[in-house]
């Protein structure tokens, strides 16, 4: 108690721990709930299509089945990003993730009735992945945006690495759960209890009380330019750097997806209990990876932190191609996730407070539709090595390739940015008719011109929803490799 009496008591009410914020624990339980169920229809889904190749019940190769269904899960977020993230930004957030949440759970229940009721559900199947897939990228940036409000800004760090490790967690419990639920009932139990999931999900939602682009709020607004979120991720050169570099690292490691299943179920042969608890020791190690990156307080470090697990990830993905057994690829992929957990947290820290405050939706739903855009590039390329090379082969081909990228990238952006980590309190404002504002004295200059030492006076994407994703879910246009 003595401690406590020399304490200002309005401090403790402002700033309480993470865990005794209503609306971070509402918030962080409604995405746990979410990355759970998506966790359990991917790999049910997934299991579902190895076992339809296997049987020999369809003409496409399996390689390209996976790929097309993977490709119904990125197009939402590429079309669909200038309407999200103005979505986000311009309507009341309860609004937008209440609704999000329970078009997702009609999708998610029509998906498991019609793979039980028709013959060919194939379609329907993929159709209703693409819608459960544009409900998640209105949700996304919603929540991503909505964050920074709840904790404070100068919380956000630890809040997003916190987020991304309660997320990865549920990325754990949720392919665990698919699969074992698959040899308990079949695709029809999956369905059943991840759109209830959602449900809950949506119930979380609208009881947030913290609350963003209310009509209060929005009086007097301009409605903003659809593509404003790009121009605001252009004009601050770090985070464009990092993007860029995002995209060719994403575009070599995306094609892993499509492979993945049939190196562990077709080359080692493991059981569907198996695949899915392989799935879920990524996620434990993006979890920790997760907690780890929360705990970094220094902007730089958090840099040369998010360089360095790019080029981790990308040899690790190497190494699988060589790994012999089921139980060393735990191991292996539990490594890939601690990895792949910093990087998310490092990168969605940084690039979060770095955009300002009432183009944060816009600008995490533009990050998410260009990684996704990427990843249709890629889920060809993943059906194509699928098809030319052993799966193994490819395995080695794009972890290589991704560690040379890693490395370039690395190299790049500490020339350019390591040096000096003060810079522009503020990128500019972007006007609601797509303009840029008059510059002023502090703001950044064009692109074009000389580099200005780019900010890390205030320590801050997704989207992602599967590894190198941008899950929709994950994690939500930040560079993810969460399945």
């Amino acid at each position: 108690m003595g401690d406590m009496a020399g304490r200002s008591p309005a401090l403790i009410q402002v700033n309480p721990a993470l865990w005794r914020n209503r609306d971070f624990l509402l918030a962080s339980s409604a995405r746990f709930l979410a990355a759970t169920g998506m966790g359990a229809v991917v790999v049910s889904v997934m299991l579902h299509l190895q076992a339809l190749t296997a049987a020999g019940t369809v003409t496409l190769a399996g390689s390209w089945l996976v790929a097309a269904y993977l490709l119904c899960s990125a197009l939402p977020l590429v079309i669909l990003a200038p309407w999200a993230g103005r979505l986000a930004d311009t309507r009341d957030s309860r609004t937008i993730a209440t609704a999000a949440s329970a078009g997702s759970a009609a999708a998610i229940a029509g998906m498991g009735l019609s793979m039980h009721y028709l013959e060919n559900y194939i379609p329907v199947l993929f159709a209703l992945t693409f819608l459960l897939n544009a409900c998640q990228a209105v949700a996304g940036p919603t929540f991503q945006a909505l964050l920074p409000r709840i904790v404070g800004e100068e919380r956000t760090p630890r809040a997003v690495g916190t987020m991304q490790a309660t997320i990865m967690i549920a990325g754990m419990a949720g392919p665990a759960a698919g699969g074992v639920l698959s040899g308990w009932g079949g695709s029809l139990l999956v369905f059943s209890v991840a759109s209830a999931l959602y449900v809950l999900m949506g119930v979380g939602a609208f009881l947030i009380r913290t609350r963003r682009g209310t009509s209060a709020e929005r009086a007097g607004r301009k409605l903003p330019a659809l593509m404003d979120g790009l121009r605001l991720i252009r004009r601050d050169s770090l985070v464009w750097a990092l993007v860029l570099g995002a995209l060719f690292f994403i575009a070599v490691g995306e094609a892993t997806n499509v492979l993945e299943v049939f190196l562990v179920r077709g080359e080692m042969g493991a059981s569907e209990t198996q695949y899915g608890l392989l799935v879920a020791s990524f996620a434990l190690g993006m979890a920790a990876g997760a907690v780890l990156a929360a705990r970094i307080t220094s902007a730089p470090v958090r840099l040369r932190v998010l360089l360095g697990s790019m080029a981790l990830t990308s040899t690790v993905l190497a190494v699988i191609g060589l790994v012999p057994t089921v139980e060393l690829m735990f191991v292996a992929y539990t490594g890939m996730g601690v990895f792949c957990g910093v990087l998310n947290a490092c990168f969605g820290a940084i690039v979060i407070l770095r955009m300002p405050e009432e183009g944060r939706g816009q600008a995490m739903s533009m990050i998410g539709g260009l990684t996704r855009a990427i990843t249709v590039v890629a889920l060809a390329f993943g059906g194509l090595l699928g098809v030319l090379l052993p799966v193994r082969a490819a395995f080695l081909l794009v972890g290589g390739i991704g560690a040379l990228v890693s490395l370039a990238i690395a190299i790049t952006v500490l020339w350019r940015f390591g040096s000096d980590p003060d810079g522009p309190a503020e990128p500019p404002a972007v006007s609601g008719s797509g303009r840029q504002e008059e510059p002023v004295e502090d703001q950044v200059p064009d692109f074009g011109e000389e580099p200005v030492p780019e900010r890390f006076a205030v320590e801050p994407v997704a989207p992602a929803q599967q590894r190198f994703k941008g899950t929709g879910d994950l994690p939500d246009g930040q560079i993810t490799v969460a399945r």
